[in-house]
């Protein structure tokens, strides 16, 4: 049997790659895979899991974009596979330099880029926020005085990162003193007075299988010391017909995409669906978790199957009544200073997940973006009430030890 080559570039450790009862995504007698990660993860593969390991930085500021094909180098492959949201465009320029197949940068660009997604989907009908692109904060100024409020944000962001609510004149000439934070592309847009909500979905050519949807309890604004970004999936009810609906509108307009997406919209203060983001790839935090718990179906898996040639798992019925309520929390560090560990770590049947990003006597500094968190929480319930009490407790039992630096 002639195994298939697969690129995975990773953002996880390989072990994340394994369905729920420990067999692999990706077995040895059928995949050779070239394994491209962060050197702390290449150290935890077992010997025989992969063909070949290449150290590869995937920070947000690392050269991965021009650097792929390098690593790359002479490898013969079939498919390209990755996942994570800064990963979806150099994965998409590799197969077309390569020429194998999978999703183009054209399409990618339809699930990253967010003035092309904007631009998609408000031209099939889909109501998104009044947006411009702008290179300076300053030129937010008429989109300012239209709305009184507006959001400003990378082109090419992720995970919350260098996102700005402009409140206010003054806080527009302080955002342009202060300049941007990157050199990305930037956009500016309408805010949306309302309440913001995920939607999780495995896909099968633009058509919903399968489908959480959450909302959030925390601004994605700052992430203060001893804070936390919370969501709870909703409990039956108008506003998850409402939201269901709009994330089959949505979808309709990617009918090429098969996979996982996440998707970000708002009910506005009329109980109207409004677009935010879509993107083509499994949402972070505690998702997959929850996602599995729920549907049986892994977002993660459901990502890579079309990427390596093969259909989406068959989710059944796409909504999600009669299904568990779930959420997740991402617990932001009490102090800044050496990461030691945990003097109390919470336990009990309902808590899915409890994982510690940080590795001992790594440095925990300031968060600046969603997924800087010192512990990330999945549990059950029977409804979303249950849900976020049991959240809270899971974040008043959890004690960190952290040393001063």
């Amino acid at each position: 049997m002639t195994r298939q080559r697969v690129v995975l570039v990773s953002h996880v450790g390989y072990d994340a790659y394994r369905h729920d009862d420990g067999s692999p995504f990706f077995p040895a007698d059928e995949y050779d895979i070239t394994l491209l990660a962060r050197p702390r993860d290449l150290v935890q593969v077992t010997p025989g899991q992969v063909t070949r390991c290449i150290p590869v930085d995937i920070h947000p500021t690392g050269e991965l974009a021009g650097s792929l094909p390098e690593l790359v180098g002479d490898v013969e492959f079939d498919w390209v596979v990755a996942t994570q949201e800064r990963l979806l465009l150099p994965a998409a320029r590799l197969r077309e330099m390569r020429g194998v197949g999978g999703l183009g940068t054209e399409h990618t660009l339809l699930l990253r880029d967010k003035l092309a997604m904007k631009r998609h989907f408000s031209e099939r009908g889909i109501r998104v926020p009044e947006f411009m692109e702008i290179s300076e904060p300053i030129q937010a100024k008429e989109l300012l005085d239209k709305f009184g409020q507006i959001v400003v944000k990378p082109v090419l962001g992720s995970s919350s990162l260098d996102v700005h609510v402009v409140r206010d004149q003054n806080e527009l000439l302080c955002l342009q003193q202060q300049g941007f934070a990157s050199p990305d592309r930037f956009e500016a847009e309408e805010f949306i007075a309302g309440r913001q909500f995920h939607i999780d979905s495995v896909v099968n050519n633009g058509v919903p299988v399968a489908v959480s949807v959450s909302q959030y309890l925390d601004s994605h604004e700052t992430f203060p010391l001893n804070g936390q970004v919370r969501s709870h999936t909703l409990d039956d009810g108008p506003d998850l017909e409402a939201l269901l609906e709009f994330n089959r509108a949505v979808l309709a307009c990617v009918s090429w995409f098969s996979g996982a997406t996440h998707l970000e919209a708002f009910l506005d203060d009329q109980g109207q669906a409004v677009f935010c983001e879509l993107g083509g790839r499994p949402g972070g935090a505690g998702i997959d978790t929850t996602f599995r718990y729920r549907h049986g179906i892994s977002l993660l898996f459901a990502s890579i199957l079309p990427q390596i040639g093969r259909a989406v798992p068959d989710g059944g019925d796409e909504a999600s009544r009669g299904q568990p309520a779930t959420g997740w929390s991402m617990i932001y560090p009490p102090r800044l200073g050496r990461f030691r560990g945990f003097d109390a770590f919470p336990q009990a049947k309902w808590l899915l997940q409890l994982t510690a990003p940080y590795r001992q006597g790594d440095l925990v500094r300031q968060p600046r973006q969603a997924k800087d968190a010192i512990a990330v929480a999945s549990v059950c319930g029977k409804n979303s009430r249950e849900v976020i009490g049991r959240l809270a407790e899971v974040k008043s039992e959890l004690v960190v030890s952290i040393s001063p630096e």
